[in-house]
């Protein structure tokens, strides 16, 4: 049982505007669009979502080590923040839940973290060489 359900379309809608800014590898995007449509059938109270595909999605984004703060603090990628926030949120509704769903929150929670990372690799890997982001800084550009 869910307590909070607009906690869970929250971080659907969350969960959607990470996927329109394009800036994430084709492969995390089908799956969150998947997850997205779990969340759904989750929020109108047609089923549990089975967890075998966050199971197999985690296994599949491999152990990620992220560095101190990085759940909360800001990022590189648009895409990664977006991802963290929908984590955020999925944890809000992770805690006014019971049972299966509270269960199924939990592990989504954890996917979303180790696929902001995996976000953050993406966009990093990006950056064309010769990038002047390293050389000047923004208080720089105004003088």
């Amino acid at each position: 049982m869910i307590h909070d359900l607009p906690a869970v379309e929250e971080a659907n809608a969350a969960i959607g505007a990470a996927v329109s800014t394009t800036s994430l590898p084709a492969g995390l995007e089908d799956l969150l669009t998947e997850v997205q449509h779990d969340l759904l059938d989750l929020a109108d109270g047609l089923r549990v979502p089975p967890p075998d595909r966050l199971r197999r999605a985690l296994r599949d984004l491999g152990p990620a080590d992220f560095p101190r703060g990085f759940a909360v603090l800001g990022g590189f990628s648009d895409g990664a923040g977006l991802l963290k926030l929908a984590r955020a949120i999925t944890r809000r509704a992770c805690r006014a839940a019971e049972g299966e769903p509270a269960r199924y929150l939990e592990l989504l929670a954890e996917v979303l973290l180790v696929a902001a990372w995996r976000a953050e690799e993406h966009e990093r890997e990006q950056i064309p060489l010769g990038s002047c982001f390293d050389v000047v800084r923004p208080t720089e550009r105004s003088h």
